[in-house]
Parts: structure tokens; sequence; C-alpha cells
């Protein structure tokens, strides 16, 4: 029976019509090398719990890219929700309000810019999500938490403030992200502003990937029919960030990591350690 339903599903995301816009997009299956069509990259990812979608949050191809495979896994019939990054956790019922059609675009628009930049790069899949009633699940932690984790560490929030968040996040100088944000705050003089630590500039970004691991973790228990397509930037979709902290946190989660080429992730220095899926646009 479930044989028969694969190829069925398969079968229905071929004729999905969405995928000849990508006619020339090369996916590489990162275990063995095989390139696959972003149908068969559909197929092969709807087995999963928890679906990572990586983006460069200013290329706008990067988000079609996100769109087309939503597409692809709701004509394939595949209950699904769609996590977000760019929304804070404390602002889920306004998504929630905004795929019942309780409030417009306006309202959403500006509910949005409060926790992210450049809603015209991600309006498209808004509006269908709300067209198709796709749940969309608010992952981030609140800025606010992030920024004082940033300054001050981790140790510095109160009992209240760490409500919510995997206890004892640290810096994992183990990590392989590592290198890449040292890099970064070297490179951006204002993570250094008052003394900036690069000790506390990671342990935010780790708060970034636990947290959000933690609410996929909570959707998940909440939800467990449902796959989870979560979209957010290719350091923290790659797999030694939040699916790392899946595993950390015990959630036994079946994940698919999904990332475009970028200058710091391809096929010159990625593998199966960072990604199952490198899409060349």
């Amino acid at each position: 029976m479930l044989g028969c339903f694969r190829t069925l599903f398969v079968a229905v995301l071929i004729a999905v019509c969405c995928a000849q816009a990508h006619g020339h997009t090369i996916i590489t299956r990162l275990s063995d090398g095989q390139t696959l069509s972003l149908p068969q990259l559909a197929a092969a990812a709807a087995t999963s719990q928890v679906i990572l979608v990586g983006e460069s949050h200013e290329e706008s191809y990067h988000h079609e890219l996100q769109l087309d495979l939503l597409r692809l896994l709701d004509g394939g019939k595949l209950p699904m929700a769609i996590g977000l990054e760019m929304m804070q956790s404390d602002s889920q019922k306004v998504l929630d309000d905004w795929v019942e059609g309780n409030i417009g675009e306006p309202e959403m628009q500006q509910v949005f810019e409060r926790n992210w930049t450049g809603w015209q790069m991600y309006r498209d899949i808004f509006l269908f999500a709300k067209e198709k009633r796709i749940p969309m699940v608010a992952l981030n932690v609140p800025l606010a938490i992030v920024r004082k984790v940033s300054r001050d560490g981790f140790a510095a929030l109160t009992p209240e403030e760490r409500k919510g968040l995997p206890p004892g996040t640290s810096c994992d100088l183990a990590n392989p992200q590592v290198a890449f944000l040292r890099k970064t705050f070297r490179s951006a003089p204002h993570h250094q502003q008052n003394g900036g630590k690069f000790d506390f500039f990671c342990e935010a970004q780790t708060v970034r990937n636990s947290g959000m691991a933690l609410n996929i973790l909570r959707y998940r228990d909440k939800e467990p029919g449902r796959t989870l397509v979560v979209l957010t930037g290719v350091w923290h979709a790659v797999k030694y960030a939040i699916p790392d902290q899946l595993q950390r946190l015990g959630g036994g989660i079946a994940s698919t990591v999904i990332l475009p080429e970028t200058p710091y992730l391809n096929s010159s220095n990625s593998g199966t350690s960072e990604a199952d899926y490198l899409v060349e646009l």
C-alpha cells in the first residue's frame, strides 16, 4: 500500500506545472551525487517529518524555489505547515488570524515588518498559505532576548526570559558553524560595539537555533500528522544548526535539509554533513 501511495504521489507531483519554471535548476542528492528533478526532490522530502529549506534572505529566486516546493507538496496532498524564521513566536496569533482570513494584507504586512524586512520577498508564500489554509508557525525567539544574549550572554537572562528556551544554551566550539560565525563577527563592526564578545554573539546564534528547534518540536507534538516545512537562512538550516539542536533535544525527528548554493555552501565544499540536497539555481 505504501509503495502504491508513493508511486501515485510522484505521478501527481510530476504533473504540477510550476516545476517547469526551474527547468535549468540542478538538484544534487549529496549522498550519492545523483541529479534529481524538482518533483523528485519534493517526493523524496515528503517522507520526512521536518523539511528545512534554506535561503539567502535577499535572493528572490531562493523564495521562488521555496514556493515551488510548497506547491508541489500541496499538489501531492501532503498535510503540512510552514515554519518561519521570519516571525517571532509571540506573533503566532497574527499568523493564525492571517491563515483563517481574519485579517487583511496591510495588517499582516505591518506585523511582518515589525519582525523582519522585505515583505515583498515573502508575500507570495504568505498568500499561498492563506489561499490553501496551510498553518504558518512562528519559530523565532523574540528579538529582545537575542539582543540581550548577544550583549550580555545567556547567563544574563532572567528565569522569566528563559521560559520557552532549552536550558544551558552555550556556544559549542566544536561546532563547524563556529568558524563561519567568527568570520561574521570579525567582518561586522556593529557586533563588536560596546565591548561585544564573540562567545556572547555565538550564544545568541545558538539561542536562535535551539529556540527554533524547540518550537519545531512543540508544533510536532501538537500536530504529529503534519510535515513542517521550515523556511530559514542557510546558516540555521544547515545540519549542524537547527537539525543538530533537534537531535540534542531528543526529538527523534526525521528531517531533510535542502540548501541553495551560496558562496560559502556549494558543490565544492559541502557534503552530507551540511545538507541532504544542494540546489544550484
